[in-house]
């Protein structure tokens, strides 16, 4: 059966007029395991739009010395839609994402893609200059045997994955791009796409496989990056956390200043005195076989307060 579909897919990208193009994202958050899109990219026009290459494709050529880092046609602003809405993540969650292979597979040296990011959910990319300075989620080969259902054919399906930082703050949203070095032309080469992922305490986890087991399922077909659908929805309902060490991640990224500050107040302060007894206390009396003083008894004292 995996023969048979893998046939298919091979007649339908032989056919697509996408096949001499270069490549974007059609799945910020995808499941690979159910083959489904959770959360698309910015202004994402679904791969049956017959002018998705002109229209999503972002060139960044001979290594510009500034050049707007998302696509000022679609990615400008954070368009989504219901038929290709925002993901959902949390801290510390694996994320898949997908493209097409475009035909730039490559074994020997692979090309590269960085998924850049700020952890300040006000910031946003402005300029290509910021892929030296942003930080790095996550790095992906492109198109290899390792990352493509059918490594021989143009426009397979590829993907790769990375880890949602801890330190994202739920309630927020962040700013991601994926960065693709490209690099076929020897001044320079790179390609971008946009995308942005609201991050909550719980969210739909797709479930987790070495990419060799994922990679031998049958292909996805040419429209499982097409739009929400109703089963989509149903399953990304069924949220989860992760376990508490994430959230303990977040807190403790946001709080460590005042955390550092309440600590060193109450190191400071004194340890209270017990409180005097209402009884006098006799003096411990010599004993005849000693000449030493007998020590006094121990007082008890209030326990310190527990810093949490």
């Amino acid at each position: 059966m995996i023969g048979v579909m893998k046939a298919a897919v091979a007649v339908w990208a032989l056919g697509s007029a996408t096949v001499l193009a270069h490549s974007w994202v059609d799945c910020a958050k995808y499941d690979p395991v159910n083959q489904v899109c959770l959360g698309y990219s910015r202004g994402y026009p679904g791969r049956v739009n017959p002018d998705i290459n002109p229209l999503y494709s972002y060139l960044f050529s001979g290594s510009p010395a500034t050049q707007a880092m998302c696509n000022p046609k679609t990615q400008a602003a954070m368009n989504y839609s219901p038929l290709f809405p925002i993901a959902t993540v949390q801290p510390g969650e694996t994320v898949y994402t997908s493209w097409e292979q475009n035909g730039h597979l490559n074994n020997t040296h692979p090309t590269k893609i960085d998924i850049l990011y700020y952890p300040n959910a006000d910031k946003q990319f402005a300029d290509v200059t910021e892929r030296s300075t942003a930080m790095v989620a996550g790095t992906m080969d492109f198109a290899t045997d390792s990352t493509c259902y059918i490594p021989g054919y143009p426009n397979t399906v590829c993907f790769g994955s990375w880890t949602v930082p801890k330190d994202l703050v739920p309630g927020n949203t962040y700013h991601f791009v994926w960065f693709w070095y490209f690099n076929q032309n020897p001044a320079g080469e790179w390609y971008s796409t946009c995308f942005d992922f609201k991050v909550e305490e719980a969210s739909y986890v797709a479930e987790s496989k070495p990419m060799n087991v994922l990679l031998a399922m049958e292909p996805p077909n040419n429209v499982y990056a097409q739009g929400m659908t109703d089963a989509v929805q149903k399953q990304m309902s069924q949220v989860t956390t992760l376990g508490k060490e994430n959230q303990d991640a977040v807190t403790s990224y946001s709080s460590q200043s005042s955390v550092a500050s309440e600590t060193a107040v109450v190191s400071q302060s004194p340890t209270p005195e017990p409180p005097a007894s209402s009884a006098p206390v006799e003096p411990a009396q010599p004993s005849s076989s000693t000449i030493a003083a007998p020590s006094p008894a121990p007082q008890k004292c209030r326990p310190r307060p527990v810093l949490v």
